[in-house]
Parts: structure tokens; sequence; C-alpha cells
């Protein structure tokens, strides 16, 4: 059981206030009554629910997009410090949402939240080889060879060697760097393994879902349906 306009906003069919404007119009009716209130709790599952007169498709599984701001850590509570699932506007939460991987702390950008399980695991799993690409700022500028030794792949100082990376430099200090792997920090000990520091970090893309230019920091939407199908496949 859940409120009927927190089951309409994560169903991405309004938002809780479209859903109580739509109340007070007498739109909605539950087992053939009007709504008078969307703070009651109904079952998707096992009650009628019906907008002007048509059955409504409620999801079991919801994807959204967060630009994660700086200091927000990847996880879905924190005694400490806010989570992604913290910052989500309140229209987008519901229970069972997690995180589809980790950003570091102090890394911004592509986040994906979603309820579910599998698809969010076969995305994870190593052998997907995922592609995650990062826009990059680094300390020093990035000396002759060290390019080609990234994309061929470091040992970094614990001995473990990384796969292959693509990396495109738009300037001596910054670039685009594109990983199938998703090591801690991996990263920031790829280029400290070269003697450099990664000054600022932005996911930009997840298996091709691309960051939304238009989503300010701290922001979310709902994935589109061909987005969904990227991330599902």
């Amino acid at each position: 059981m859940e409120r009927l306009d927190k089951l309409f906003s994560s169903s991405a069919i309004f938002t809780r206030k479209e859903c109580l404007i739509a109340v007070k119009k007498g739109r909605i009716t539950v087992n053939g009554l009007v709504c008078k209130s969307p703070s009651i709790k109904v079952d998707h599952l096992k009650d009628v629910i019906l907008l002007d007169g048509k059955a409504l498709e409620f999801k079991k599984f919801v994807y959204i997009m967060l630009n994660k701001p700086n200091g927000v850590v990847s996880a879905t509570e924190d005694g400490n410090q806010p989570t992604v699932i913290d910052v989500l506007p309140s229209d987008f939460k519901r229970d069972g949402l997690f995180p589809c991987g980790r950003l570091d702390k102090d890394t911004v950008g592509l986040v994906i939240i979603t309820n579910d399980g599998v698809s969010a695991h076969k995305k994870l799993a190593p052998k997907s080889k995922t592609e995650k690409v990062y826009y990059f700022e680094i300390a020093d500028e990035i000396l002759d060879g060290q390019a080609e030794e990234i994309e061929r792949g470091v040992t970094l100082k614990d001995g473990y060697t990384v796969s292959p990376c693509k990396l495109k430099m738009l300037s001596k200090t910054s670039g685009y760097i594109t990983l199938t792997e998703g090591k801690y920090h991996e990263i920031k000990r790829i280029f400290g393994s070269l003697g450099n520091k990664v000054t600022y970090l932005k996911r930009i893309s997840f298996g091709g879902i691309e960051l939304d230019p238009n989503l300010e920091e701290g922001k979310a939407r709902y994935l589109t349906k061909q987005e969904e199908e990227l991330f599902t496949k």
C-alpha cells in the first residue's frame, strides 16, 4: 500500500501537485468511487484506479537520471553526509531506490537511480564492460607518451593493471576518459600512477545514456523510453 500521489509520481504520470489538482477536479476514481484525497492508501495491484475513466499503467520499476552535485555520497543512507537518495526531489522518491554504481563524493555528474536490481546488476557486472565516460581536469600537463600509456592500461601503485581506456584530450590538462570497469577511485589512481592529480571529475555518460545538458546539478528526471531500453537491454 502506498499514497495515491506517491504512486502517480513514482510512475511518472503526475507530480504530487498535479495529482492533487486532478483529485480536486474529480478526475480520479478508486474502485468506482471518486477520490477525495491524494493521500489515500492504495494497492495498484488490487485496486481499480482510473483517470478520466481510463485504466493506468503503473510501473514496477523506475529509472531516474540524477546530476549528482559535489559533496553527496552514492549510497542509500549515510549517518553523516547527504546521499543521492536524500537529494532526490520528493516527487521521485519511493521505497527500494538505489544508485546503480558509485561516484566519489567529490565527483559530479550522471547517476542512474532505480529499483530494478536485475538490470543494475547486469550493467555493473565486469563481463558487461559497460562504458562510462568522464570529463576530467588534471593539475599538471600530460606528458608525451602518457596518453598512449593510459589507453594501453597503466599499472597502478598497488600492482593492478587496469583495462585499456579511451582517452580524448581537449587540452594538456583536460579531456574525456572512457572506462569499462569500475575500480575504486580508478581515474584518480590512473593519473596518480603517472604522478598527476585529478582536480575535477564529472561523469557524462553511462552505458550509452548521456547526461542531459539541461539538467542542473542536484536535479533529476525520469529516463526516456529509449534510455530505459539502453539501461535494461
